[in-house]
């Protein structure tokens, strides 16, 4: 027994009011749901609508909605770090390691051509904070597409990663001052952070960029 367009909607409403937020997540739950309702109604005619949603909710288990939701943001987040772990690991390796380690000689190198090599290290972190700020406005621009939000594009934020590596860097800086300016290969060290910090802006920048453009098309919201 196929379920009719309006008990269709109502159940795409139930899912919404257990606080599932994202998008794809209440399309997938709402086939899912539908789905187990049909097999309940199949196997048994007699049983009325209200009947057949319950049995179907019983199959998710307690909190069954909310378990499934928190377990596809903890596999998805580990997808996409993995994912831009392994693109920064890439411009670790040949070739792309020659412009990743003169990037990092030419801003280590630049380090001595200032008095107080920390502030020049400190003014680098802000730098690319502030570079960071076309993708933060892109992340908010994008969180509704069309009224709807999406897990995928919630998860793949450019920025988690990278505001990572600006707070160690800035930290550090303010931990380890007088130090740095004695021991070159702490400047050394704070550099390559900060190479590192670049490294996932870039990288994060594409990956949101692919999801965005995957989610739009999946659905339609071109």
């Amino acid at each position: 027994m196929k379920l009719t367009n309006e008990q269709i909607n109502y159940v795409e409403i139930y899912i919404i009011s257990k606080d599932i937020k994202w998008y794809e997540l209440q399309v997938e739950l709402t086939d899912h749901m539908i789905n187990s309702m049909e097999e309940f109604w199949k196997a048994d005619p007699e049983l009325t609508f209200h009947q057949v949603k319950h049995y179907a909710e019983e199959r998710f288990g307690r909190n069954g909605f909310k378990a499934i939701e928190e377990e596809r943001t903890q596999i998805l987040r580990k997808e996409f770090r993995r994912m831009q772990w392994k693109m920064i690991a890439d411009y670790l390796k040949f070739p792309k390691i020659f412009a990743s380690s003169l990037a990092l000689i030419v801003v280590y190198k630049s380090s001595f051509y200032f008095d107080k090599p920390v502030k020049f290290i400190a003014m680098l972190y802000i730098l690319l904070l502030v570079a960071y700020i076309p993708s933060f406005y892109s992340y908010f621009r994008n969180r509704k597409i069309k009224g709807k939000r999406f897990l995928q594009i919630e998860i793949s934020n450019p920025m988690v990663l990278g505001f990572g590596f600006v707070n160690l860097g800035l930290n550090g800086v303010s931990l380890f001052m007088e130090w740095i300016e004695q021991y070159n290969i702490l400047k050394l060290l704070y550099c390559a952070v900060l190479i590192l910090g670049v490294l996932s802006l870039i990288t994060g920048k594409k990956i949101y960029e692919k999801s965005l453009s995957s989610i739009k098309k999946q659905y339609q919201l071109t």
